[in-house]
């Protein structure tokens, strides 16, 4: 039995007559999702983009390892997702972006769009709308099928960026230690990075084949990207110290009278 990705629930084929009534909320405040999650899985294509916002690292796996952003300090918390949904600063990666769509593969007939029939995004009143009068898409699931679909194509380009840096054994283990200003700390175990050194001490025909195959931008973007650890370090204290301002405001706060009851 394979697992669902992150976030997917129940995922089934994208059907117009099934679905035709389907709406989707889309504004702004849909990444309630993404809320209890510290990794979010990332595509070499957004590496340069989100490398100024999100550190990118790697997480052990097989047959290849995977490649993340980091959006959190401790299992379990997003630190960019607000109470009410809302992504709050930076970028927002494409995984979170396209969900509840994704595109599955048929053993026969090439790839399927497909949902996450469980969000609770999904309603039948409210939200842009998936397919018009007609049965036709309509333009705001054209927009969303292109960006599963430069997804789909993304991964496989970096499960090939991936499967090289395995050959040239490029990564090594990590240890993330966050220091807040509270007293607090965290540390995270078990996640790898591109070693500088074993990079610089490549061959010349190594390094030529990370030429060749266009990999040396989504390289040096990643290594930029781990100066965001002190970012995200900055917004995880933030965000501890307004659960800390809250849990105080709430043991500060009066217990509501009962009301009298008149008979």
């Amino acid at each position: 039995m394979v697992d669902n990705p992150l976030f997917y629930q129940s995922i089934v084929p994208l059907n117009r007559e099934r679905h035709r009534s389907l709406r989707l909320k889309h504004d702004g405040q849909q990444f309630a999702f993404a809320a209890k999650t510290h990794i979010i899985p990332a595509v070499i294509d957004e590496f340069p983009a989100a490398s100024r916002h999100l550190p990118i690292v790697f997480v052990p796996a097989s047959p290849l390892p995977t490649s993340v952003f980091l959006v959190g300090l401790r299992p379990g918390q997003n630190v960019f997702v607000d109470g009410d949904g809302k992504w709050t600063e930076g970028y927002i990666p494409a995984f979170a972006r396209r969900y509840p769509f994704m595109l599955g593969e048929m053993e026969q007939g090439g790839p399927v769009a497909c949902i996450d029939e469980k969000y609770d995004g999904f309603g039948a009143k409210t939200g842009e709308r998936l397919f018009g009068d007609d049965g036709g898409d309509s333009p705001f699931l054209q927009e969303r099928i292109k960006l599963t679909t430069d997804y789909f194509a993304a991964a496989k380009r970096t499960d090939a960026f991936l499967r090289t840096l395995n050959d040239l054994q490029l990564m090594r283990q990590v240890t993330i230690e966050s220091k807040a200003e509270l007293g607090s700390s965290a540390i995270l175990h078990g996640f790898l990075t591109i070693d500088e050194a074993k990079l610089n001490a490549l061959s010349d025909e190594d390094f030529l084949r990370l030429r060749k195959e266009g990999l040396l931008p989504a390289i040096y973007a990643h290594l930029l990207s781990l100066a965001s650890i002190d970012r995200l370090q900055r917004a995880s204290a933030a965000s501890d110290a307004e659960a800390k301002a809250l849990g105080e405001l709430a043991k500060a706060s009066p217990a509501p009278k009962k009301a009298l009851q008149l008979q």
